[in-house]
């Protein structure tokens, strides 16, 4: 029997065990310190703190309020698009192959309608409306005077790899939408207030497919008679889709600022250089990033086919 020197000793060291954490087995005694926690801030996960919903930035649908008429048929016909490498993009989109088969075959007297789902093919089909109709944006504009003898240098036009001939041969090239000194001003002025957010350059400056697509669709509203605001309000639509996580964070950044509901924004505003530039919109995240109010949207493309 041990005496009761040895067994407070015993007890001692068992109590002194259980609270380091030592393990007694028949191997023998194994120290294991405790591990010591600290009580942390958990990061607010991308999203949660939002304060405007996706469906506001991003409807199911909108009705951009014009028409393709001819023009896609005309530019099969002058080698903007080429029907078979166009319709071999879409091939494994059966859900697309279809319509667009038929668009590029017969002339649509049907309003365009943009959605999440269609809005890259959208793009796909102005792209080449942009950079190759005849307009004094492009003739006038900085890549057609800056940059002339050089304008199949861009994303816009030596990254159009759809068409018969080469991007740089189309520009400016074709009568597909007529348009008067009047509409070419309205153009010109509407062109240079809107930027996008994959650079720093306004759509008078059309180096890039998203450019080109959103000119070739001023030309389209301007040409159909839409007012001035109507057309700003539809390119916000047409952005939005295109960049759907830059617009979100703008459409959260006003909201959690100004308090102004996305519906309620003026969109030449948010298509302007402090909100839609590379720049702004880098700014509108770096601040969105600091109180922990960045969404996450999933969506949008690359500036190439």
């Amino acid at each position: 029997m041990m005496d009761r020197k040895t067994l407070g000793l015993v007890l001692a060291t068992l109590i002194l065990g259980i609270a380091l954490g030592i393990k007694f087995n028949r191997e023998g005694i194994k120290l294991e310190l405790p591990r010591l926690t600290k009580s942390a801030v958990t990061p607010t996960p991308p999203g949660s703190g939002s304060v405007v919903s996706t469906a506001e930035v991003l409807p199911p649908s909108v009705n951009l309020g014009v028409k393709w008429g001819d023009i896609i048929v005309k530019m099969v016909r002058g080698g903007a698009i080429d029907k078979t490498k166009f319709l071999a993009l879409y091939e494994s989109r059966q859900s697309d192959l279809e319509q667009v088969k038929k668009m590029l075959e017969s002339p649509s007297d049907q309003d365009i309608v943009v959605t999440q789902a269609n809005s890259g093919l959208i793009l796909n089909l102005l792209w080449p409306l942009g950079i190759a109709n005849k307009t004094n944006v492009l003739s006038q504009g900085p890549i057609g005077t800056q940059y002339k003898g050089k304008e199949g240098q861009f994303a816009s036009t030596g990254g159009w790899t759809l068409g018969a001939r080469d991007g740089g041969k189309l520009f400016n090239s074709q009568n597909l939408i007529s348009l008067n000194p009047q509409q070419e001003a309205l153009i010109t002025e509407i062109s240079q207030n809107i930027y996008r957010p994959c650079c720093g350059n306004s759509t008078y400056f059309p180096d890039c497919n998203h450019g080109a697509a959103m000119l070739g669709f001023i030309e389209m509203a301007v040409a159909s008679g839409m007012s001035k605001d109507e057309i700003y309000k539809k390119a916000l639509v047409l952005n939005s889709y295109w960049f759907p996580q830059t617009y979100a964070e703008i459409a959260t950044y006003m909201k959690s600022k100004s308090n102004v509901a996305w519906k309620d924004v003026n969109p030449q505003e948010a298509l302007g250089v402090d909100y839609s530039s590379g720049q702004g919109a880098a700014k509108v995240n770096k601040e969105l990033q600091a109180t922990g109010l960045v969404p996450k949207v999933q969506g949008g493309g690359g500036c190439g086919v």
